[in-house]
């Protein structure tokens, strides 16, 4: 069947989403946030923090970039759970989330001290106000090193902050820019204190010359305050960004201040992984194959700093994808190569025996099952069943090769002939054949379809040697 460019990549990609759901053996539960309480010297207090990993985190080696949190328990299952879903379709690598529960949330997110002043002229005191570079000095000298010590932490690390945390996050950037690698300010409140921060921003762009670093900045349907410094932000940015700095903007105006939340944080993540996904040709095949997946995750671990593996599942999808291409020496190559890369995973030893099955290398495929089942009952692996299942699949395969024909079975052929198994030969084409000799040529069964044989010689030495009638 002919299938037009676009109705394969789409076959293609079906393929890749259920080798993905499958190869990973995944529980369909999220990963639930650790709680933690960290005692804070320099605000003189304990703070409770929130850590989520992603799945398969305690059965990993590799380290992961980290995200942090501003309001922690209002939004780490919200930006999990968009983490998750861009993991799982190839736009992003799985990060551990650090989320900062409050205690004084305008002292910690204000960088400046204010007061408000409302809409019916009144003023608002707010004494408390003004510690953000206190509360910044607890996540770099004090919380980052914890997290360090306890998780397998990768050099790279994002902010993402709304409203104050929004302005905490252009503060931080323009103060402090060597603090995270990439940030995202959902409904910045640029309006506090007189748009203090907004004109720091404007200061600190229009003197830097380059900024290796990433910001996406949103806005929701707002008010005239918060809009008119999204605005002069933009317009900042728009007529003299610093070399290498790569920014993104933008608006949702059929959103809340708080419903905006869940569209910016995926439009940032997608901003900051942009270059993530593989390139792919016009079948969905990988550019290169396998040697453009390692160049390409060679580049990515250049621009984000530390060594980024080809992924196990990108490598199944490649695997599997050889397979359907009926180039099984390949596909068995590229299998080989994730058992080499992840030896720990039972799901690399099941696919690379599928590869020996349908290369009709039994026992090397018998040999590959065996090890799935043996890792994936250590470590618990939800796929275990499956893996059960494809060794005894190859074993039934293995057992029809190696069995005796059954002398007590009869079969009746061409208009009420009889044949019983001395007339029953078996040739190295491993299909039962039958024959009978009296006839001119000689007629042979395989499987149930009639073939006419070569010549008229004893036909279990015929070695398959046969055409179709």
């Amino acid at each position: 069947m002919h299938l037009s460019p676009s109705r394969f990549v789409l076959r293609i990609v079906l393929i890749g989403v259920l080798l993905s759901a499958f190869a990973t053996a995944q529980d369909i539960a999220p990963p639930i946030p650790q709680k933690l309480i960290v005692h804070s010297n320099v605000l003189n207090e304990d703070r409770t923090i929130w850590v989520r990993t992603p799945h398969g985190y305690d059965h990993g080696k590799d380290p992961l970039p980290v995200l942090y949190l501003t309001d922690g328990p209002g939004h780490i299952n919200e930006i999990g759970s968009t983490i998750d879903f861009l993991v799982d379709n190839g736009r992003m690598p799985p990060i551990i989330v650090v989320g900062i529960a409050n205690t004084d949330r305008t002292r910690d997110l204000t960088p400046t001290h204010a007061d408000v002043k409302n809409d019916d002229g009144t003023i608002e005191h707010i004494p408390t106000s003004g510690g953000g570079d206190r509360f910044l000095d607890f996540i770099q000298t004090e919380l980052m090193p914890e997290i360090d010590k306890r998780y397998r932490t990768a050099p790279y690390r994002i902010l993402a902050g709304h409203s104050l945390g929004g302005l905490l996050a252009i503060h931080i950037l323009t103060s402090r820019p060597d603090m995270f690698q990439s940030y995202i300010a959902v409904s910045p409140s640029l309006w506090w204190d007189d748009q203090h921060i907004l004109h720091q921003a404007q200061q600190f762009f229009a003197a830097r010359a380059e900024l290796n670093k990433s910001l996406f900045f949103s806005l929701g349907g707002e008010g005239k305050d918060m809009q008119n410094g999204f605005d002069q932000l933009r317009k900042t940015l728009t007529a003299k960004a610093p070399k290498d700095f790569r920014w993104e903007s933008a608006r949702y105006p059929d959103e809340t201040h708080g419903s905006t939340v869940l569209r910016a944080h995926y439009a940032g993540l997608r901003m900051i992984f942009s270059d993530w996904p593989v390139p792919r040709d016009s079948t969905g095949m990988p550019e290169g194959g396998m040697a453009g997946l390692e160049k390409h995750y060679r580049e990515l671990s250049q621009r984000y700093g530390y060594r980024i593996k080809v992924p196990e599942n990108t490598i199944n999808g490649l695997g599997y994808r050889l397979m359907e291409m009926k180039k099984l020496d390949d596909a068995i190559a590229v299998f080989q190569h994730n058992v080499e890369l992840y030896p720990a995973s039972a799901n690399v030893y099941d696919s690379l025996g599928e590869g020996y099955e349908t290369a009709g290398k039994l026992d090397l495929a018998t040999q590959s099952f065996q090890k799935a089942i043996e890792l994936g009952t250590k470590t618990n692996d939800p796929g275990l069943d499956s893996f059960q299942d494809h060794l005894k699949r190859v074993t039934g395969k293995t057992n029809e090769q190696t069995s005796p024909p059954d002398p007590t079975r009869r079969f009746s052929l061409l208009d009420g002939l009889q044949f019983d198994h001395s007339q029953i030969s078996y040739g190295p084409c491993r299909s039962l054949v039958l024959s009978y000799h009296q006839l001119q040529p000689p007629v042979v069964f395989v499987k149930g379809l009639a073939v006419h044989a070569i010549g008229n010689q004893n036909l279990s030495r015929m070695k398959c040697r046969i055409d179709l009638a």
